[in-house]
Protein backbone atom coordinates (compact mmCIF):
# COMPACT_ATOMS: atom_id res chain seq x y z
CA UNK A 1 0.00 0.00 0.00
CA UNK A 2 1.42 3.49 -1.10
CA UNK A 3 1.71 6.12 1.53
CA UNK A 4 -1.88 7.37 1.94
CA UNK A 5 -1.10 11.48 1.62
CA UNK A 6 0.66 11.11 -1.63
CA UNK A 7 -0.82 12.94 -4.11
CA UNK A 8 -4.11 15.02 -4.22
CA UNK A 9 -4.44 13.48 -0.03
CA UNK A 10 -1.13 15.63 0.66
CA UNK A 11 -2.76 18.83 0.18
CA UNK A 12 -5.86 18.00 2.38
CA UNK A 13 -3.21 16.80 4.92
CA UNK A 14 -1.35 19.85 4.59
CA UNK A 15 -4.95 22.03 4.71
CA UNK A 16 -5.59 20.63 8.33
CA UNK A 17 -2.90 21.78 9.18
CA UNK A 18 -2.58 24.89 8.09
CA UNK A 19 -6.29 25.27 10.00
CA UNK A 20 -4.28 24.03 13.04
CA UNK A 21 -1.86 27.06 12.92
CA UNK A 22 -4.49 29.32 12.14
CA UNK A 23 -5.77 28.45 15.63
CA UNK A 24 -2.96 28.18 17.38
CA UNK A 25 -1.31 31.75 15.93
CA UNK A 26 -4.97 33.57 17.50
CA UNK A 27 -5.09 31.35 21.01
CA UNK A 28 -1.42 32.50 21.71
CA UNK A 29 -2.24 36.47 20.30
CA UNK A 30 -5.82 36.78 21.30
CA UNK A 31 -5.91 34.59 25.03
CA UNK A 32 -2.20 34.79 26.16
CA UNK A 33 -1.45 38.32 24.09
CA UNK A 34 1.54 37.58 21.86
CA UNK A 35 2.81 39.47 19.31
CA UNK A 36 1.28 38.20 15.79
CA UNK A 37 4.76 37.18 14.82
CA UNK A 38 6.23 35.49 18.10
CA UNK A 39 2.45 33.44 18.20
CA UNK A 40 3.02 33.03 14.10
CA UNK A 41 6.46 31.63 14.47
CA UNK A 42 5.85 29.57 17.91
CA UNK A 43 2.66 27.56 15.94
CA UNK A 44 4.88 27.46 12.41
CA UNK A 45 7.78 25.81 14.55
CA UNK A 46 5.63 23.56 16.67
CA UNK A 47 3.46 22.57 14.15
CA UNK A 48 5.11 21.53 11.42
CA UNK A 49 7.39 19.36 12.89
CA UNK A 50 4.63 17.63 14.39
CA UNK A 51 3.26 17.32 10.41
CA UNK A 52 6.35 16.20 9.22
CA UNK A 53 7.01 13.75 11.57
CA UNK A 54 3.49 12.84 10.86
CA UNK A 55 4.23 12.54 7.34
CA UNK A 56 7.07 9.92 8.02
CA UNK A 57 4.92 7.89 11.10
CA UNK A 58 3.36 6.30 8.02
CA UNK A 59 6.47 3.95 7.49
CA UNK A 60 6.43 2.97 11.54
CA UNK A 61 3.16 2.26 11.19
CA UNK A 62 3.93 -0.19 7.86
CA UNK A 63 6.91 -1.94 10.02
CA UNK A 64 4.76 -1.59 13.52
CA UNK A 65 2.23 -4.74 12.21
CA UNK A 66 -0.07 -6.75 14.52
CA UNK A 67 0.66 -9.81 11.74
CA UNK A 68 4.37 -9.19 13.30
CA UNK A 69 4.24 -8.44 16.65
CA UNK A 70 0.69 -9.50 17.82
CA UNK A 71 -1.88 -6.70 18.45
CA UNK A 72 -0.89 -5.91 22.15
CA UNK A 73 2.88 -5.74 21.13
CA UNK A 74 1.77 -3.69 18.01
CA UNK A 75 -0.15 -1.34 20.69
CA UNK A 76 2.85 -0.99 23.34
CA UNK A 77 4.75 -0.38 20.77
CA UNK A 78 3.13 2.14 19.05
CA UNK A 79 2.15 3.82 22.47
CA UNK A 80 5.87 3.77 23.45
CA UNK A 81 7.21 5.32 20.18
CA UNK A 82 4.51 8.26 20.27
CA UNK A 83 5.36 9.11 23.22
CA UNK A 84 8.84 9.12 22.91
CA UNK A 85 8.37 10.75 19.55
CA UNK A 86 6.27 13.60 20.89
CA UNK A 87 8.87 14.23 23.48
CA UNK A 88 11.57 15.04 20.67
CA UNK A 89 9.15 16.75 18.62
CA UNK A 90 8.59 19.20 21.93
CA UNK A 91 12.10 19.39 23.26
CA UNK A 92 13.04 20.60 19.49
CA UNK A 93 10.33 23.13 18.90
CA UNK A 94 11.41 24.31 22.68
CA UNK A 95 14.90 24.25 21.89
CA UNK A 96 14.77 26.20 18.45
CA UNK A 97 12.18 29.24 20.25
CA UNK A 98 14.49 29.46 22.99
CA UNK A 99 17.41 29.94 20.25
CA UNK A 100 14.82 32.77 18.83
CA UNK A 101 13.15 34.42 21.84
CA UNK A 102 15.27 33.93 24.45
CA UNK A 103 15.00 37.57 25.25
CA UNK A 104 11.70 37.40 26.07
CA UNK A 105 11.26 36.48 29.72
CA UNK A 106 7.75 36.24 29.38
CA UNK A 107 7.57 33.74 26.72
CA UNK A 108 10.18 31.93 27.82
CA UNK A 109 8.45 31.46 31.22
CA UNK A 110 5.49 30.46 28.97
CA UNK A 111 7.46 27.80 27.06
CA UNK A 112 8.81 26.58 30.42
CA UNK A 113 5.12 26.63 32.02
CA UNK A 114 3.30 25.32 29.01
CA UNK A 115 5.93 22.42 28.33
CA UNK A 116 3.83 19.27 29.39
CA UNK A 117 0.73 20.64 27.93
CA UNK A 118 3.39 20.66 24.30
CA UNK A 119 3.90 17.02 25.21
CA UNK A 120 0.70 16.01 25.68
CA UNK A 121 -0.53 18.25 22.18
CA UNK A 122 2.05 16.82 20.75
CA UNK A 123 1.14 13.11 21.80
CA UNK A 124 -2.75 13.12 20.83
CA UNK A 125 -1.69 15.43 17.42
CA UNK A 126 0.73 12.32 16.84
CA UNK A 127 -1.54 9.38 18.11
CA UNK A 128 -4.40 10.96 15.92
CA UNK A 129 -2.61 10.36 12.52
CA UNK A 130 -1.49 6.70 13.60
CA UNK A 131 -4.92 6.06 14.35
CA UNK A 132 -5.87 7.61 11.05
CA UNK A 133 -3.13 5.69 9.12
CA UNK A 134 -4.40 2.17 10.84
CA UNK A 135 -8.06 2.99 9.59
CA UNK A 136 -7.34 3.76 5.94
CA UNK A 137 -4.50 0.79 6.63
CA UNK A 138 -7.47 -1.47 7.88
CA UNK A 139 -10.07 -0.38 4.96
CA UNK A 140 -6.77 -1.07 2.12
CA UNK A 141 -6.50 -4.38 3.34
CA UNK A 142 -10.13 -5.29 3.50
CA UNK A 143 -11.01 -4.25 0.08
CA UNK A 144 -7.87 -6.04 -1.03
CA UNK A 145 -9.35 -8.98 0.76
CA UNK A 146 -12.23 -8.88 -0.86
CA UNK A 147 -11.24 -8.64 -4.05
CA UNK A 148 -9.29 -11.50 -3.94
CA UNK A 149 -11.93 -13.10 -2.15
CA UNK A 150 -14.24 -12.31 -5.33
CA UNK A 151 -11.28 -13.37 -7.58
CA UNK A 152 -11.47 -16.81 -6.13
CA UNK A 153 -15.27 -17.02 -6.13
CA UNK A 154 -14.89 -16.38 -10.25
CA UNK A 155 -11.98 -18.81 -10.24
CA UNK A 156 -14.26 -21.42 -8.62
CA UNK A 157 -17.08 -20.67 -10.46
CA UNK A 158 -15.10 -21.26 -13.51
CA UNK A 159 -13.84 -24.39 -12.62
CA UNK A 160 -17.45 -25.83 -11.30
CA UNK A 161 -18.65 -24.62 -14.75
CA UNK A 162 -15.96 -26.34 -16.50
CA UNK A 163 -16.19 -29.43 -14.49
CA UNK A 164 -20.12 -29.47 -15.61
CA UNK A 165 -19.12 -29.42 -18.97
CA UNK A 166 -17.25 -31.78 -18.79
CA UNK A 167 -19.55 -34.22 -16.99
CA UNK A 168 -21.93 -34.05 -19.86
CA UNK A 169 -19.80 -34.06 -23.25
CA UNK A 170 -18.36 -37.13 -22.61
CA UNK A 171 -21.60 -38.72 -21.81
CA UNK A 172 -23.02 -37.50 -24.39
CA UNK A 173 -19.99 -39.05 -26.95
CA UNK A 174 -20.36 -42.29 -24.48
CA UNK A 175 -24.21 -42.53 -25.54
CA UNK A 176 -22.83 -41.72 -29.09
CA UNK A 177 -20.73 -44.41 -29.43
CA UNK A 178 -22.23 -46.75 -28.10
CA UNK A 179 -25.60 -46.25 -31.13
CA UNK A 180 -22.91 -46.28 -33.52
CA UNK A 181 -21.89 -49.50 -31.92
CA UNK A 182 -25.44 -50.95 -32.54
CA UNK A 183 -25.61 -49.60 -35.86
CA UNK A 184 -22.66 -51.26 -37.43
CA UNK A 185 -24.52 -54.64 -36.63
CA UNK A 186 -27.89 -53.57 -37.89
CA UNK A 187 -27.17 -51.01 -40.57
CA UNK A 188 -23.86 -50.42 -41.84
CA UNK A 189 -24.76 -47.26 -43.84
CA UNK A 190 -26.84 -45.90 -40.72
CA UNK A 191 -23.73 -46.37 -38.49
CA UNK A 192 -21.27 -44.45 -40.96
CA UNK A 193 -24.10 -41.93 -41.34
CA UNK A 194 -24.26 -41.21 -37.88
CA UNK A 195 -20.27 -41.10 -37.67
CA UNK A 196 -20.53 -38.29 -40.19
CA UNK A 197 -23.22 -36.15 -38.35
CA UNK A 198 -21.50 -36.98 -34.86
CA UNK A 199 -18.36 -35.71 -36.43
CA UNK A 200 -20.10 -32.24 -37.98
CA UNK A 201 -21.84 -32.05 -34.81
CA UNK A 202 -18.77 -32.26 -32.22
CA UNK A 203 -16.51 -29.93 -34.60
CA UNK A 204 -19.27 -27.32 -34.14
CA UNK A 205 -19.13 -27.90 -30.61
CA UNK A 206 -15.33 -28.03 -30.54
CA UNK A 207 -15.69 -24.15 -32.69
CA UNK A 208 -17.18 -22.85 -29.65
CA UNK A 209 -15.76 -24.48 -26.67
CA UNK A 210 -14.29 -21.10 -25.59
CA UNK A 211 -17.68 -19.47 -25.58
CA UNK A 212 -19.63 -19.56 -22.43
CA UNK A 213 -22.85 -17.82 -23.95
CA UNK A 214 -23.93 -17.82 -27.49
CA UNK A 215 -27.43 -16.62 -29.53
CA UNK A 216 -30.56 -19.05 -29.19
CA UNK A 217 -29.85 -19.35 -32.98
CA UNK A 218 -26.25 -20.97 -32.88
CA UNK A 219 -27.60 -23.50 -29.95
CA UNK A 220 -30.61 -23.98 -31.76
CA UNK A 221 -28.67 -25.12 -34.84
CA UNK A 222 -25.83 -27.50 -32.77
CA UNK A 223 -29.25 -29.21 -31.22
CA UNK A 224 -30.19 -29.88 -34.94
CA UNK A 225 -27.10 -32.06 -35.61
CA UNK A 226 -27.39 -33.86 -32.33
CA UNK A 227 -31.17 -34.50 -33.43
CA UNK A 228 -30.46 -35.54 -36.98
CA UNK A 229 -27.72 -37.87 -34.99
CA UNK A 230 -30.42 -39.99 -33.05
CA UNK A 231 -32.71 -39.57 -36.09
CA UNK A 232 -30.14 -42.14 -37.98
CA UNK A 233 -30.94 -44.42 -35.27
CA UNK A 234 -34.36 -43.75 -34.50
CA UNK A 235 -35.88 -43.37 -37.74
CA UNK A 236 -38.67 -42.07 -37.90
CA UNK A 237 -39.99 -43.03 -34.32
CA UNK A 238 -38.24 -39.89 -33.46
CA UNK A 239 -40.44 -36.34 -34.65
CA UNK A 240 -39.02 -33.23 -33.69
CA UNK A 241 -41.41 -30.21 -33.59
CA UNK A 242 -39.50 -26.57 -33.12
CA UNK A 243 -41.91 -23.74 -32.19
CA UNK A 244 -39.54 -20.58 -32.26
CA UNK A 245 -40.36 -16.49 -32.13
CA UNK A 246 -37.74 -15.09 -34.16
CA UNK A 247 -37.18 -12.41 -31.79
CA UNK A 248 -36.04 -14.57 -29.42
CA UNK A 249 -33.09 -15.53 -31.89
CA UNK A 250 -30.54 -13.13 -30.84
CA UNK A 251 -30.87 -13.57 -26.84
CA UNK A 252 -27.85 -16.03 -25.44
CA UNK A 253 -27.92 -18.32 -23.16
CA UNK A 254 -25.08 -20.67 -22.41
CA UNK A 255 -23.66 -22.83 -24.67
CA UNK A 256 -24.90 -26.52 -24.68
CA UNK A 257 -27.08 -25.90 -22.48
CA UNK A 258 -30.10 -27.59 -24.19
CA UNK A 259 -28.43 -30.75 -25.62
CA UNK A 260 -28.75 -32.28 -22.02
CA UNK A 261 -32.47 -32.06 -22.20
CA UNK A 262 -32.93 -33.37 -25.73
CA UNK A 263 -31.36 -36.24 -24.44
CA UNK A 264 -33.36 -36.83 -21.53
CA UNK A 265 -36.12 -36.52 -23.97
CA UNK A 266 -35.01 -39.43 -26.14
CA UNK A 267 -33.89 -41.41 -23.21
CA UNK A 268 -37.26 -40.82 -21.67
CA UNK A 269 -39.25 -41.23 -24.22
CA UNK A 270 -38.26 -43.46 -27.15
CA UNK A 271 -36.26 -46.39 -24.49
CA UNK A 272 -38.73 -46.83 -22.56
CA UNK A 273 -41.62 -46.90 -24.44
CA UNK A 274 -42.43 -48.78 -28.14
CA UNK A 275 -44.60 -45.62 -29.22
CA UNK A 276 -43.02 -43.07 -31.88
CA UNK A 277 -42.51 -40.13 -29.61
CA UNK A 278 -42.71 -35.88 -30.65
CA UNK A 279 -40.23 -34.03 -29.22
CA UNK A 280 -41.57 -30.46 -28.66
CA UNK A 281 -39.20 -27.17 -28.70
CA UNK A 282 -41.02 -23.91 -27.50
CA UNK A 283 -39.04 -20.59 -27.33
CA UNK A 284 -40.30 -17.36 -26.38
CA UNK A 285 -39.03 -13.56 -25.07
CA UNK A 286 -41.03 -11.47 -22.72
CA UNK A 287 -39.63 -9.05 -19.89
CA UNK A 288 -35.95 -9.51 -20.94
CA UNK A 289 -36.44 -13.44 -20.18
CA UNK A 290 -35.94 -16.34 -22.93
CA UNK A 291 -38.20 -18.92 -21.98
CA UNK A 292 -37.74 -22.36 -23.13
CA UNK A 293 -40.00 -25.52 -23.10
CA UNK A 294 -39.10 -29.03 -23.74
CA UNK A 295 -41.18 -31.92 -23.77
CA UNK A 296 -41.75 -34.81 -24.85
CA UNK A 297 -44.30 -37.83 -24.35
CA UNK A 298 -43.58 -40.70 -22.34
CA UNK A 299 -45.67 -44.04 -21.11
CA UNK A 300 -46.16 -43.42 -17.43
CA UNK A 301 -46.94 -47.13 -17.05
CA UNK A 302 -43.43 -48.07 -18.11
CA UNK A 303 -41.21 -49.72 -15.64
CA UNK A 304 -38.39 -46.50 -15.44
CA UNK A 305 -34.63 -47.31 -14.97
CA UNK A 306 -33.17 -44.49 -13.08
CA UNK A 307 -30.38 -43.27 -14.04
CA UNK A 308 -27.88 -41.29 -12.32
CA UNK A 309 -29.14 -37.85 -13.57
CA UNK A 310 -26.48 -35.98 -14.52
CA UNK A 311 -27.84 -34.02 -17.19
CA UNK A 312 -30.99 -32.39 -15.72
CA UNK A 313 -28.71 -31.79 -12.40
CA UNK A 314 -25.95 -30.42 -14.26
CA UNK A 315 -28.21 -28.00 -16.21
CA UNK A 316 -29.87 -26.60 -13.35
CA UNK A 317 -26.41 -26.39 -11.58
CA UNK A 318 -25.08 -24.34 -14.44
CA UNK A 319 -28.12 -21.78 -14.93
CA UNK A 320 -27.45 -21.00 -10.96
CA UNK A 321 -23.72 -20.88 -11.52
CA UNK A 322 -23.97 -18.54 -14.14
CA UNK A 323 -26.73 -16.51 -13.12
CA UNK A 324 -26.72 -16.29 -9.34
CA UNK A 325 -30.13 -17.11 -9.47
CA UNK A 326 -32.08 -20.75 -7.96
CA UNK A 327 -34.99 -21.94 -9.61
CA UNK A 328 -34.77 -21.01 -13.60
CA UNK A 329 -35.49 -25.19 -14.73
CA UNK A 330 -38.64 -26.29 -13.63
CA UNK A 331 -39.56 -29.52 -14.45
CA UNK A 332 -43.73 -30.42 -15.48
CA UNK A 333 -44.81 -33.34 -15.49
CA UNK A 334 -48.41 -35.15 -16.06
CA UNK A 335 -49.47 -38.65 -17.41
CA UNK A 336 -48.20 -38.46 -20.97
CA UNK A 337 -46.08 -35.49 -21.01
CA UNK A 338 -42.80 -34.48 -19.41
CA UNK A 339 -41.66 -30.48 -20.10
CA UNK A 340 -39.03 -29.14 -18.92
CA UNK A 341 -39.34 -25.18 -18.04
CA UNK A 342 -35.93 -22.91 -18.81
CA UNK A 343 -35.86 -19.38 -17.94
CA UNK A 344 -33.04 -17.72 -19.16
CA UNK A 345 -32.54 -13.85 -18.28
CA UNK A 346 -30.94 -11.55 -21.02
CA UNK A 347 -28.42 -8.57 -19.94
CA UNK A 348 -28.70 -5.62 -21.46
CA UNK A 349 -25.27 -5.60 -22.78
CA UNK A 350 -25.61 -9.31 -23.90
CA UNK A 351 -28.54 -8.97 -25.64
CA UNK A 352 -26.85 -5.70 -27.61
CA UNK A 353 -24.03 -7.61 -28.53
CA UNK A 354 -25.70 -10.73 -29.51
CA UNK A 355 -28.13 -8.08 -31.85
CA UNK A 356 -25.26 -6.15 -33.35
CA UNK A 357 -23.72 -9.42 -34.65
Amino acid sequence: MKHPFAGKALYFYVAIWIAVIIIHVAALHLYFGFDWDLALSDAVIHNCLIMGIGLSYWYVVQYISPSHQGTAGSIISQVVGILITSSIVSFGARAILKALYSGDGAYMAFLTDGFPWRIVQSTFALALVVVIYYLLKYTHNLKEREREELQLQDMLKHAELEMLKFQINPHFIFNSLNSISSLTIIDADKARDMVIKLSDFLRSSLGSKNVDKHTLEEELDQMNLYLEIEKVRFGERLLAVNEIDQKCLSMTLPNMILQPLYENAIKYGIYEQLDDVKVSTRCVCENRFLKISISNNYDSEAIVQKGKGIGLKNVSNRLELIYGISGLMTIEKNRTIFTVHLLIPQQTEDHDHSSSN
